[in-house]
């Protein structure tokens, strides 16, 4: 049961929000590089990946607790309120807190003759190689492996320092100036030869991170229909791509779909009748899911494993696992969990449990729009 109260952040006026500050009851639970990309004036950080371990504030105030969007807010409220807490939800989140300041009347300047984008743009092709940069290689990764460990591994660096990346993947070399462009970081030099693309990167500076998140929209969102093991892969690696830049993304899973959550370690469920049939009918997993061509009853699919294993390629469960960790939403339908016979307790335990209006809500702000 829901013990917490959702508001749009929209609805508080400027004066509110610096009076929650102001009191210490105002939460961004956004990770720490987002939050240092831009946050509302004294909030204090907690990340949702961390509040099971550290939240010592003080049971007798109410807390409003606010995300990018208001999916891990949610989630937070929840957590938080089942702790003792009283909490608010402050849905639609920063961005949408962006958006009405960007609506509120600005003083404009008498004499500028370049744009944000211009200037940021300028400013990139000024900036030189650093001899001291750190170095990484990606050799036989592919995609979406060198995009999302390249995302990881910047969060490390500080400001205006230069990685330099090594990638066989000769698609990185289109990759990487489109991740550049929509994360605020800075392409300093790009070269592909050999059968290898080499490049130097470096650190944005907080403001040009979170003007290139707010102009992007931030928002992906892909609905999961098919049970196929080919285009599962598909979805899961436009998820994470989108997330390494820096994109909030959420996969709907409905119908067939949902096999690709299934837990390979679920416990054991009774059922009767067709739902014992769909069960035993249905691949116990995504290890089981078989191809949209040439499954040729297993072995397609036993073969194109093999291949992604020769090729460096991550397999389905592993891109779930990646998904997780980079704080991808996953959402299983009701309806189709119910009609299917599928089990909440059959399904991944990180996995978020919605219908069709969360899905629709994600949609609300997003740029992309995938069924697959």
């Amino acid at each position: 049961m829901v013990r917490f109260k959702t508001v749009q952040i929209t609805d508080l006026t400027d004066e509110d929000l610096q009076a929650m500050g102001a009191q210490d009851q105002l939460i961004d639970v956004r990770e720490a590089d987002e939050y240092e990309a831009g946050h509302i004036e004294d909030a204090l950080n907690y990340p949702l990946s961390t509040l099971n371990t550290k939240f010592p504030l003080d049971q007798g105030k109410t807390y409003y607790i606010y995300c990018q969007k208001g999916g891990r807010s949610q989630q937070a409220s929840q957590m938080l309120s089942d702790s003792g807490f009283d909490v608010i939800n402050l849905n639609g989140g920063y961005e949408a807190y962006l958006s009405q300041q960007e609506a509120q009347p600005q003083p404009q300047p008498q004499h500028q003759s370049v744009s944000k984008q211009e200037q940021t743009e300028v400013t990139a092709s000024e900036k030189t190689i650093k001899p001291e940069r750190k170095q990484l290689n990606y050799s036989g990764l592919q995609c979406p492996g060198p995009i999302v460990n390249l995302s990881q591994a910047i969060k490390q660096l500080q400001p205006g320092e230069q990685v330099e990346v090594i990638v066989t993947d000769l698609g990185f070399a289109s990759d990487i100036q489109s991740w550049a462009k929509q994360t605020g970081h800075h392409l300093i030099d790009l070269k592909t030869e050999d059968s290898k693309v080499t490049a130097i990167i470096e650190k944005g500076e907080a403001s040009d991170q979170a003007m290139s998140v707010h102009e992007s929209n931030n928002g992906t969102t892909i609905v999961l229909f098919s049970g196929e093991l080919d285009k599962a892969l598909a979805a899961l690696i436009i998820a994470n791509g989108a997330r390494a830049a820096g994109r909030e993304v959420s996969i709907f899973f409905t119908f067939w779909g949902l096999n690709a959550l299934k837990r390979t370690d679920a416990p054991k469920v009774q059922k009767k009748g067709l739902e014992k049939l769909f069960d035993f009918m249905l691949p116990k997993g995504p290890e089981s899911m078989p191809l949209s061509k040439m499954n040729m009853f297993g072995l397609g699919r036993f073969m194109m494993k093999l291949l992604m294993k020769q090729k460096n390629v991550d397999s389905l469960p592993a891109l779930i696992d990646k998904a997780i960790e980079n704080d991808i939403k996953l959402i299983a339908c009701t309806m189709s969990m119910d009609v299917m016979g599928i089990k909440r307790e059959e399904l991944r335990d990180d996995v978020q449990i919605g219908g069709v209006g969360t899905y629709i809500g994600d949609t609300e702000h997003a740029k992309h729009n995938l069924f697959i």
